[in-house]
C-alpha cells in the first residue's frame, strides 16, 4: 500500500459530493420536516398498523395480519428477522445515511458510478451516466407514488452487474465477494420483479461474454467465471432465505399461482394455471408508438400529474361558453389527468430516458468498436418488445407461457428499466472512446455524420407522427360523458369541448417535441465542434454533462417536486384520523369486521386505509390469496353483494357515503360472529361447486365442504341447541376458543383458511382444519367441554433462519478474503 496514490481518490470523492448535493437540492423539502405524500406508502401504513400495535404490546411483529382481507400472512407487509451478522448493515452506508428519498437517488447514482468505473471510463463520464440513470422519469414517478422497494432495488442493479463483470474480467476475489454482497442487498429490497429483470440483463451479458470466450478458446475461464457468478449469487440470495422462503411458500396460495375455480376442461382439485391471468398481467402495456416517450416525454400527454398547457384551448373554449375564468382554470386542473391518452388504463407519467442520452446511445451504437454493444442492443430491443405486452401479443404471449416465472409478474411497462440502465452504459462507453481513446478523427467524423443523418430521420418521423395522430384516447368515454353532462346533453357543444381538449394534448406533444429537437441539435453541435477541434475535450465533456443532467433533472421536476411533500402531522390528519362514523364504530371493542363502501364497491378491494383502524373485509395487496380473490370476483364484487357471505365474514359494520361524509349503518344483526356451530354439512364435488353453493345457502345452519374432506369428517354431528362455542382471545398468531356440547359438532371459524402454517389443537391435541365455505376454517369438535387453539407457525419462516445466518457469514468471509488478497498483491508488487 506504500505506492498507493491517495490523490487518485479525489475524483471519486468529488463524484460522491456531486451525487449528494444534487439529491439534497432535488429533495430539499425532506430536510424541512416534510415527508413524501406517497399513495402506496400511505396504504402500506394502513396495512401495517395492526402489526405495529402488536409489536408495541409484544415487542415483535406477528406473522399473521388480521386487518387485511379478513386475514393474511403479515410477513408480506412487514418481515422482521433476527440475524446479528447480516450484511444489511451496508445498506444505510450506501444511502450515505441520507433521509428518504434523498438517499434513494444517491444510491442509484453511486451504484451506477461503480459500474462506470468497472467499465473503465473517466470519472466525469461516470457522473454523467449516473445522473442519467438515477433521474430518468421512471425514478421520480415511482418515488412519488411510493414504490420504495422498487426504487431501492434499482439502486443495486448496476452495482451487481458491475460485480459480475469483475468476475468475467478474471478479478475473481473481488468479483465473487461483491456479487454475493450486492445480490444479497438487491434481493433484500423484496422487489422480485426488478431482480428478475436484472437476471434478464445478466443473461444477455453472459451470452455476450461466452461468445467471446469460445472464440478465444478460454474454456477454463468460462467454467470458472460462470461457476463463481452462480455460486456467489446463490449465497447472496440465501442471505434472504427467510424472505424468499416465505414469499415462495405464500405465492403458492395466491392469485399469482392461479385460481381454484375450475373450468370444464380442468381436473377437479387443480388450478387453472400456475400464474396470473394474462389479461390482468398485461393490464399496463406500453403502446408501440408510446415507446417514443423515451425521447419525447409528452407524446401521449405526459401522465396523470400533468396539467393542461398555459392558454389552454379547453379553457378558452369553456370561457367562450360563459364560464368564469377562475372556474375554467379550476376545471382544467381537475381534468389534467385526462391529458394522458395512451394505451395504458392510466399512468402517473412516461418513461423518459433523456433526449441527450438517447442520442448518445445512438451515437455509441454507431461508434463503439466493442462487441459488448450487441448484447446490450439485444437486451434493450427485447425489453422494449416486452413492454408492449398485449400490444405485441404474439411475442409476449409466448414469453408469458414459456419464459420461466414470467407469468408471476404484471405491468409489462416495467421492463423499460432495462434500457434505463443500458442506454447510459452505451452513452458513456461511446464518449470514452470518442473523447479520450481514439485518434482517427476522420473516421470519427463519419460516425458523427451518420448519427446526424439518423437523428434527422428521427426528427422527421416524429414530426410526421405529430401531424398524423388523432389525439383520441381509448379511455375517453368518461371524458366525453363529463362534457355531455356539462353541456346538458348538447352533443355539438360537448364535442367542441372535446376537440379543444384534444388540441391541448397536441400542444403538450408539440412543446416537448421542440424541447427534444433543441436538445438533440445541441448535443450534435457539441460532438461536431469537438471533432472539428473547435472545442477542447474538457469543455466538450462539461457541455455534454450539463446538457444531459439538465435534460433529465428539469423534466423530472414535473413528477417529483415540492407539491409531493407534506408535513407529516398534516398527512396523518388527512389520511388516518378516524371520521366521526369510524370513531363511533371504534367504541365497540368486540371482535368484528368492517366493510367500507364509502368509496364504491371497487375501492373496497384497493384501499388499505380502513385496515388502519379495523379488521377489514377489504384492503389492498398486489398478491392476494387466490381464494380471497375468487370470493371477491364471484360474490363481493357482484351486484347485489352477497349479504350471506358478509355475514359469515363477521361483517358487523358497513360504512357508506352520504353527501361526501362517512356514515355507518346500524350494526348488522345477522353477522355470525367469530365462530358458530352449524346444523349440517353440505358436501360439494369441487371448489367451483362450493363457490356456487355460496349463492344460495344459510351459513348459520349449513357448512359447505368439498367431498374430498369427507373421510376426515367420518364422525356424525347432531344438532344440539344448548351447544356453545365462543372466542376467548384472538392475538394474531394465537387464537383461543372454548366450547361445550352434548354431541359432536362442526364449528365454522370466521377466519381465512391458510394451510401453510396454521395448526389447530383441541385440548393440546392437533386436529385437522377443514376448508369451509370456500375461504373459512372448519373443525369437527367432539362432545364435552374443550379448549380449542390455533397457532400460526409457518415452517417457511422458522426453517429458513439458519440458512440465512450461514450465508451471511459466507459473504463476510468472502469480503475479508478479497481484502487479504488485495494486500497480498500489493506486497508482491512492492
Amino acid at each position: 500500500m506504500k505506492n498507493f496514490q491517495w490523490k487518485s481518490l479525489l475524483p471519486h470523492l468529488i463524484a460522491i459530493v456531486v451525487f449528494a448535493l444534487i439529491a439534497i437540492i432535488y429533495c430539499k423539502p425532506a430536510f424541512d420536516g416534510k415527508v413524501l405524500q406517497q399513495s402506496d406508502v400511505i396504504h402500506w401504513k394502513g396495512m401495517a398498523q395492526d402489526l405495529v400495535k402488536y409489536k408495541e404490546k409484544h415487542g415483535n411483529y406477528p406473522l399473521w395480519n388480521n386487518n387485511l382481507f379478513s386475514g393474511m400472512p403479515a410477513y408480506q407487509v412487514i418481515l422482521e428477522t433476527s440475524n446479528p451478522i447480516t450484511v444489511g448493515y451496508f445498506h444505510p452506508l450506501f444511502l450515505l445515511f441520507l433521509p428518504k428519498p434523498v438517499g434513494y437517488f444517491f444510491l442509484l447514482c453511486i451504484s451506477f458510478y461503480f459500474l462506470s468505473q468497472v467499465l473503465k471510463v473517466r470519472p466525469w463520464l461516470g457522473i454523467l451516466g449516473s445522473i442519467a440513470y438515477a433521474y430518468s422519469t421512471f425514478s421520480e414517478i415511482i418515488v412519488s407514488v411510493g414504490h420504495d422497494t422498487q426504487m431501492l432495488a434499482l439502486g443495486y442493479v448496476p452495482a451487481l452487474l458491475a460485480a459480475v463483470w469483475l468476475i468475467y474480467q478474471k478479478k475473481y476475489w473481488w468479483g465473487a465477494a461483491l456479487t454475493a454482497l450486492f445480490s444479497c442487498l438487491l434481493i433484500a429490497q423484496n422487489h422480485l420483479q426488478i431482480t428478475y429483470y436484472f437476471l434478464i440483463v445478466a443473461t444477455f451479458m453472459s451470452v455476450g461474454f461466452i461468445i467471446q470466450w469460445i472464440k478465444a478458446k478460454e474454456y477454463k475461464h468460462l467454467a470458472i467465471a460462470l461457476s463463481i457468478a452462480i455460486v456467489c449469487g446463490g449465497i447472496g440470495a440465501a442471505c434472504n432465505m427467510v424472505t424468499l422462503a416465505t414469499t415462495s411458500d405464500y405465492s403458492k396460495a395466491t392469485m399469482r399461482n392461479g385460481s381454484l375455480i375450475l373450468d370444464s376442461t380442468t381436473a377437479s382439485g387443480t388450478r387453472k394455471s400456475s400464474g396470473l391471468p394474462i389479461d390482468y398481467a398485461f393490464g399496463w402495456s406500453y403502446g408501440r408508438l408510446e415507446t417514443f416517450t423515451l425521447l419525447v416525454p409528452g407524446i401521449y400527454g405526459g401522465g396523470g400529474s400533468i396539467k393542461l398547457p398555459d392558454n389552454s384551448a379547453f379553457v378558452k373554449k369553456i370561457t367562450e361558453k360563459g364560464a368564469p375564468e377562475d372556474q375554467a382554470l379550476q376545471m382544467a386542473d381537475q381534468l389534467g389527468g385526462f391529458s394522458y391518452w395512451g394505451a395504458q388504463p392510466f399512468t402517473s407519467g412516461p418513461v423518459y430516458l433523456g433526449a441527450v442520452i438517447c442520442l448518445l446511445f445512438l451515437f455509441g451504437m454507431v461508434y463503439i468498436k466493442s462487441p459488448h454493444k450487441w448484447w446490450i442492443l439485444a437486451a434493450c430491443v427485447t425489453a422494449i418488445l416486452m413492454s408492449w405486452g398485449k400490444n405485441f401479443s404474439a411475442f409476449n404471449t409466448f414469453l408469458f407461457n414459456y419464459l420461466p416465472l414470467y407469468n408471476k409478474f404484471r405491468v409489462p411497462t416495467m421492463t423499460l428499466v432495462i434500457p434505463q440502465l443500458l442506454f447510459p452504459v452505451v452513452a458513456i462507453l461511446g464518449l470514452q472512446q470518442f473523447l479520450f481513446d481514439d485518434t482517427d478523427k476522420a473516421e470519427a467524423f463519419k460516425k458523427v455524420k451518420l448519427t446526424a443523418y439518423i437523428t434527422g430521420g428521427l426528427i422527421a418521423l416524429l414530426g410526421l407522427i405529430y401531424i398524423s395522430l388523432d389525439y383520441a384516447g381509448i379511455n375517453d368515454a368518461q371524458l366525453k360523458n363529463y362534457f355531455t353532462q356539462m353541456m346538458q346533453g348538447n352533443a355539438g357543444e360537448s364535442n367542441s369541448l372535446y376537440e379543444a381538449f384534444k388540441q391541448d394534448r397536441q400542444t403538450i406533444f408539440g412543446k416537448d417535441l421542440i424541447r427534444t429537437i433543441l436538445l438533440l441539435l445541441a448535443t450534435l453541435a457539441v460532438l461536431w465542434l469537438f471533432i472539428k477541434d473547435k472545442l477542447k475535450t474538457n469543455y466538450a465533456l462539461a457541455a455534454l454533462l450539463l446538457l444531459s443532467s439538465l435534460d433529465v433533472l428539469t423534466l423530472g421536476r414535473r413528477y417529483l417536486n415540492e407539491n409531493n411533500f407534506q408535513d407529516e402531522a398534516d398527512m396523518n390528519e388527512n389520511y388516518f384520523k378516524p371520521s366521526p362514523a369510524e370513531a363511533s364504530i371504534l367504541k365497540d371493542t368486540s371482535y368484528y369486521r368492517v366493510l367500507n363502501l364509502s368509496g364504491g364497491i371497487e375501492n373496497v378491494f384497493n384501499d388499505a386505509l380502513t385496515s388502519y383502524h379495523f379488521h377489514s373485509v377489504g384492503g389492498y395487496h398486489p398478491a392476494k390469496l387466490s381464494i380471497v380473490e375468487d370470493l371477491l370476483n364471484y360474490q363481493l364484487r357482484k351486484q347485489p353483494i352477497n349479504l350471506k357471505v358478509l355475514n359469515m365474514l363477521n361483517t358487523k359494520y358497513i360504512i357508506t357515503a352520504d353527501n361526501n361524509t362517512h356514515q355507518y349503518l346500524p350494526p348488522n344483526p345477522d353477522a355470525l360472529g367469530p365462530v358458530w356451530f352449524v346444523k349440517a354439512i353440505q358436501f360439494e364435488k369441487s371448489p367451483s361447486e362450493v363457490m356456487k353453493g355460496l349463492n344460495n345457502f344459510d351459513p348459520k345452519d349449513t357448512a359447505l365442504v368439498e367431498e374430498s374432506y369427507k373421510p376426515q369428517l367420518a364422525a356424525s354431528i347432531q344438532a344440539d341447541s344448548s351447544a356453545t362455542i365462543s372466542l376467548v382471545n384472538n392475538d394474531n398468531d394465537f387464537i383461543e376458543y372454548k366450547s361445550a356440547s352434548k354431541s359432536n359438532q362442526f364449528a365454522v371459524f370466521s377466519e381465512i383458511y391458510y394451510d401453510r402454517g396454521w395448526k389447530a389443537y383441541i385440548d393440546g391435541k392437533e386436529s385437522p382444519i377443514i376448508p369451509t365455505n370456500y375461504v373459512l376454517r372448519g373443525m369437527l369438535i367432539p362432545e364435552g367441554n374443550h379448549k380449542i387453539t390455533f397457532e400460526f407457525k409457518p415452517e417457511s419462516f422458522y426453517n429458513s433462519s439458519k440458512a440465512a445466518l450461514i450465508a451471511s457469514a459466507l459473504v463476510w468471509l468472502l469480503l475479508i478474503a478479497a481484502v487479504i488478497q488485495s494486500f497480498r498483491k500489493e506486497k508482491q508488487k512492492a
